[in-house]
């Protein structure tokens, strides 16, 4: 039997933020812990929390009561190790269950847990555990070279399941929660209260971190509902890391509902996703364009083949072209409904699997209930349907996200300015309310849905020696949104060498592991420029691009690192 959707307009008027607060047990309270809402308030029988799925596709399964233990045994090694509220807690950990419990027992100890990515590289972990001042950091032993030995700083290391040292000095996860209680009263804590810094990327300047409310929780669930039309018996799989951007809220406010979570060791390949969808039955997905991209690139002939259970797809971290949309549609007959989301700004607008509402390819689709979006000129005026302005949140009482810029007070007032919320993202609105993405303000590249500041790069890149320049821009990809481009100008008395090629592709290896890139690049020359600072290389570098005389008339080709 088909279930009618409610349609959007009645999903607007009807929304109250009073059922999401009744719903975490938040209202009329004040104070609220992460943990316990996302875990111990769900603990009291043995409901599943958490499907996990090895490489090697050997599988393990959480209860609710389970992880409230494991996560107080985190908790009281936190308190052992001196942290007390308001203390930043870092996490270097791959997608296995001891992250979720990493994090929980963060919040439960009043912490503040601040996750690094695993593909940087030891600059960029570095920078990001001085920069937020962490207190402790969790990893594994796979990643614990790339930990640098910081004053103040206590190491927890993993050891894995298949084995692996733990280095002298460190706390092994495994023995140090093993002498633990598994009993832990909450630390009192406000909605206000920071949970999460995520580190995002500009186009100038270092990385910026972004403190994220306690309140997430209450922000994300219209998302949730509407957006994703997240169920109690979906199989419910986020194929992001737990820690970063759009898995970070997808595991833990699905967990929040009472709803397990379907979570993949390994990073998917798109025929991989096909395949791990097909055998785990999994009915709802949130994934990433670059996978849907991948997909469709295997052809309908391939995806004909498999036998899904599919009723929802979502996406988000970069705009979904309207072909992969059409494509899926065509093919299986749902799809993929693409959402905007940010650090910045959370998850505030999208397309609908819950509701009644057109799917436009290729749009942003339109305003969760709850939220109001606009497009804005420079003065924070809103411009009619059609003109292209800054894409606008009004802040809210109830669902605010972000709160602002890691000791950065000047970017905390930019981004709440005119009475709107705004991070540097282009729109449009057409007549139906329809938003469309245009662009960045900015010329920060989006690539797998990861946000690359050209600076990291072109900083990395400035380490060698033979370099005198580096400009960095995107360049369009079908499969991954954008892939970063490098032109790099010699030195005085330098040429470009094969033995020099090979050490640009060590100090790729080495420093630009800052951001997630392959090992591979396609060429490796450099073109000889004045020096005339980063704004005109960028734009030199630009219009280069567009003219491809220019690029063999000053014989400037170019470095790929695509994500």
């Amino acid at each position: 039997m088909t279930v009618r959707k409610v349609s959007y307009a009645h999903a607007v008027r009807d929304f109250d933020w009073s059922t999401v607060l009744r719903d975490l047990d938040w209202q009329d309270r004040a104070h609220i812990n992460l943990g316990h809402a996302i875990v111990d308030h769900h603990a009291a029988g043995d409901g599943l929390a958490l499907y996990w799925i090895a490489k090697d596709r050997s599988r393990v399964t959480i209860t609710y009561r389970e992880l409230r233990s494991l996560s107080n045994k985190v908790a009281n090694l936190l308190r052992g190790l001196g942290v007390r509220k308001g203390d930043r807690v870092a996490g270097i950990l791959p997608r296995v269950p001891e992250t979720l419990a990493a994090m929980i027992g963060t919040w439960k100890a009043g912490g503040v847990y601040v996750p690094i990515f695993t593909g940087f590289g030891a600059e960029a972990i570095r920078f990001r555990l001085r920069d937020c001042e962490a207190k402790v950091a969790f990893t594994h032993y796979e990643y614990r070279s790339r930990v640098s030995e910081l004053s103040g700083l206590t190491v927890v290391t993993l050891a894995g399941h298949d084995g692996g040292e733990v280095p002298q000095g460190d706390f092994s996860f495994s023995q140090a929660i093993a002498g633990t209680q598994d009993g832990f009263d909450p630390e009192p804590c406000s909605r206000t209260d920071p949970a999460v810094i995520l580190y995002t990327s500009g186009s100038t300047g270092p990385p910026k971190g972004v403190p994220i409310a306690s309140n997430f929780l209450v922000a994300i669930r219209p998302y949730m509902r509407f957006g994703v039309d997240l169920k109690r018996t979906d199989m419910f799989w986020p194929t992001g890391d737990p820690g970063w951007g759009y898995g970070f809220v997808c595991y833990h406010v699905a967990l929040s509902m009472g709803i397990p979570v379907v979570s993949y060791e390994a990073t998917p390949t798109p025929q991989g996703f096909l395949d791990f969808l097909q055998e785990q039955r999994v009915t709802n997905v949130a994934t990433v364009p670059t996978l849907l991209r991948g997909v469709m690139a295997l052809g309908a002939e391939k995806l004909a083949h498999y036998r899904l259970s599919l009723r929802s797809i979502s996406s988000c971290g970069e705009p979904l072209n309207a072909e992969v949309i059409r494509f899926f549609q065509k093919t299986i007959g749902l799809p993929p409904r693409d959402h905007f989301g940010s650090s910045e700004n959370g998850l505030p607008l999208g397309n609908f699997n819950a509701l009644d509402a057109e799917v436009k390819p290729g749009s942003m689709g339109l305003p969760m209930p709850g939220f109001e979006i606009s497009v804005i000129d420079d003065e924070g005026h809103e411009l009619p349907p059609g003109e292209v302005g800054h894409l606008a949140q009004r802040p809210s009482e109830q669902g605010y996200y972000a709160l602002g810029y890691w000791k950065d007070p000047e970017r905390t007032r930019q981004l709440f300015r005119h009475g709107w919320i705004t991070a540097g993202d282009l729109a449009r609105r057409d007549q139906s309310g329809y938003f469309w993405f245009e662009g960045r303000a900015d010329d920060v590249i989006k690539s797998s849905g990861y946000r690359i500041g050209p600076f990291e790069v072109e900083s990395a890149l400035l380490h060698h020696p033979a370099v005198a320049e580096a400009a960095v821009i995107g360049k369009f990809d079908q499969l991954k949104g954008q892939l970063v481009k490098a032109y790099v100008t010699l030195r005085p008395g330098m040429r470009l060498a094969r033995g020099l090629s090979r050490r640009f592709r060590k100090l790729r290896d080495e420093s630009l592991a800052i951001m997630p890139i392959p090992a591979r690049s396609r060429s490796w020359r450099a073109c000889r420029r004045p020096n005339r600072g980063r704004s005109s290389a960028s734009n030199y570098a630009k219009r280069s691009e567009a003219r491809a005389t220019d690029l063999i008339s000053i014989d400037a080709a170019t470095i790929f690192l695509p994500s």
